[in-house]
């Protein structure tokens, strides 16, 4: 016999012809039974042959109790006897099959004891331990509550339990991954009869082979081979759909799990809780951590920002716009200070000056704070400019004032990504500007992702939460739209400023300071 290992899947190799023996001189385990008149994998001995020779591997039985679960006419215990097994056990409920069986088995005497009774009650009853190895094939999908099944089948196993079982219809058909961990349940699994030429039909449940791996580590179970296919012949089909259907899977497999020596399993949540004892993850930020917070926080940003709405300059904002842009804009004063001194290095008396997006009047204060009286805001909210710097004019209006100039000095610091047509917000800019007249224009610029995260960690630095900056990320789309810095100095070029500068630059947001010649 050989194995060969192709994807995960061992597949016995062996021939019919190197696997006979065990009922070459006991014909009746296929010719007497009822099962040899299905359509579909009728009972032969070449079946049988295959069948045990993948479930019950001669090395593996060789001086085992073998208890057989759902034994039906007794064939694997005469093959499990033939090739060196201490004992069998087989548990079955249908009388006739039990019958059949003893009077089959009969020539092993009391190697054989065949018990009429249902497997969840003999299992309940049996001893701990009491046999080797533990045998179910094609009887767990019967039962709905698996998991409390194969407890029982642990408990009564001293070494090894074999499982052959159906995959799960959502399998075999590709409606879900075959590495997922689920049972299925079905309203139509089907039992073979005893005594008629049917199957009787009922609810029950089919596990997946990664379902099937916790059920048993959770045992101290924690070793399995490579699952087992059997093998197709020319004259057998054992358990093969994809003659039949469009599944890639055989209808069944089989695989047989090791009880590790060392004791060791791993613990349902119910049983750990009480002690306390076992793996926990912690509260802290490890990455773990951070994925699923930052993950939720945007899920509930997104939710509140479709409740609120898209971002506006309301009185709500306004009444903390201080904070907001203190911890949300890089180099917020610093910027301002940087305009204050650029005002005044121009050199006039008096210099017009007007403040775009003006807001509460951060920069229009400083302004005045340094001596320049002849100042302007211009802001698009009246919540805005409710709460700004009194002592300059303050104009409500969508559009630039060019009425008001013509002006010395426009400060456009942190507004023109909120507006949509800002190629022609520019060009009215420019037709409102005085001869040698000077340009300050700070904007969010697009960056790549690696920079637009520097400058959420600008914000986390500053006390901003994950749920906050994925809120503000939510509520900007499609209010803030960034152009790439290439995008401004071209068009202020093309407007006609002669020396164009940045002035300052902080992760993603940029300061041009734009002159035009003066004649």
């Amino acid at each position: 016999m050989s194995i060969e290992t192709e994807q995960g899947v061992s597949k016995i190799s062996a021939g019919v012809e190197n696997i006979r023996g065990a009922f070459d001189e006991h014909p009746a385990f296929y010719a007497q039974d009822n099962r040899r008149h299905r359509a579909f994998n009728p009972v032969t001995k070449s079946f049988l042959e295959l069948k045990y020779h993948a479930l019950l591997p001669r090395e593996l039985i060789q001086g085992k109790h073998i208890l057989d679960l759902g034994s039906c006419t007794g064939a694997a215990g005469q093959w499990a006897l033939y090739y060196g097994a201490e004992s069998y056990t087989g548990v079955e409920v249908q009388e006739a099959y039990v019958a059949q069986s003893r009077q089959l088995l009969a020539h092993w005497g009391s190697q054989v004891c065949i018990v009429r009774q249902d497997v969840r009650s003999f299992l309940s009853d049996a001893h701990p331990r009491q046999f080797d190895i533990v045998l179910a094939a094609g009887m767990l999908y019967h039962f709905i509550d698996t998991k409390l099944i194969i407890d029982l089948m642990c408990n009564v196993a001293r070494d090894v339990v074999i499982i052959e079982t159906n995959y799960p219809p959502a399998i075999r058909e590709g409606k879900i991954p075959r590495g997922l961990a689920v049972t299925e349940y079905m309203l139509d699994q089907e039992v073979n009869l005893a005594q008629q030429k049917a199957s009787l039909l009922g609810v029950s449940a089919t596990s997946s082979l990664a379902a099937l791996d916790i059920f048993f580590k959770l045992n101290g179970y924690q070793k399995r081979e490579e699952t087992l296919e059997f093998e197709i012949t020319p004259d057998t089909v054992l358990y093969d759909e994809r003659l039949v259907g469009n599944s890639p899977l055989q209808l069944r497999f089989a695989v047989r799990y090791f009880r590790d020596p060392s004791g060791v399993q791993v613990k349902t949540l119910e049983e750990s809780l009480p002690s306390q004892q076992g793996a926990k993850r912690s509260w802290e930020y490890d990455e773990f951590a951070k994925k699923k917070t930052a993950a939720y926080a945007q899920h509930a940003a997104a939710i509140r920002a479709e409740k609120q709405g898209s971002w506006s300059f309301n009185s709500a904002i306004a009444s903390q716009f201080d904070r907001i842009a203190a911890r949300e804009i890089p180099d917020y004063q610093r910027v301002i200070d940087r305009c204050v001194h650029i005002v005044r290095r121009l050199g006039k008396a008096n210099p017009r000056v007007i403040d775009v997006g003006s807001a509460i009047g951060a920069t229009l204060k400083a302004l005045y704070d340094a001596g320049f009286t002849n100042i302007y805001g211009v802001d698009n909210s009246q919540a805005m400019l409710d709460k700004s710097f009194n002592k300059a004019t303050l104009i409500l209006s969508d559009k630039f004032p060019v009425a008001y100039g013509p002006y010395d000095v426009v400060i456009a610091n942190w507004v023109l990504h909120f507006i949509r047509d800002r190629a022609a917000y520019l060009s009215d800019i420019r037709a409102a500007m005085s001869p040698g007249g000077i340009l300050l224009l700070t904007e969010k610029v697009s960056s790549s992702k690696f920079a637009h995260e520097l400058y959420y960690d600008f914000k986390r630095a500053n006390g901003v939460t994950e749920e906050e900056i994925a809120m503000k990320r939510e509520q900007i789309k499609g209010v803030l739209t960034t152009y790439d810095l290439t995008w401004y100095i071209d068009k202020l070029h093309e407007l006609g400023y002669t020396h164009i500068d940045i002035v300052n630059a902080n992760t993603v947001f940029v300061t041009i300071m734009a002159q035009l010649e003066d004649h």
